[in-house]
């Protein structure tokens, strides 16, 4: 096995999906936010084998920081 299919394999891809969207109503700001976004590089989920909270915690710390707006949930497709 060479050295990019191991990489690719040990790459685990995440969608976030149904992200509710914090705004206070404003729907001018939630338009332009991503409902759906694509994780790959920002989270090893080798490190959260066994504590799935910690990473639930840390995609929302990342989502609140990355985008400026808090989220009332979201939803993860592996």
């Amino acid at each position: 096995m060479g050295l990019n299919q191991r990489f690719q394999e040990e790459v685990i891809a995440m969608k976030i999906t149904n992200i509710k969207w914090d705004t206070d109503g404003d729907m001018k700001i939630l338009k332009s936010l991503p409902k759906e976004i694509d994780i790959t590089d920002e989270f090893d989920v080798n490190d959260y084998e066994d504590d799935e909270d910690k990473l639930l915690d840390d995609i929302s710390d990342w989502l609140s920081d990355t985008y400026g707006y808090c989220h009332f949930g979201f939803e993860i497709e592996r």
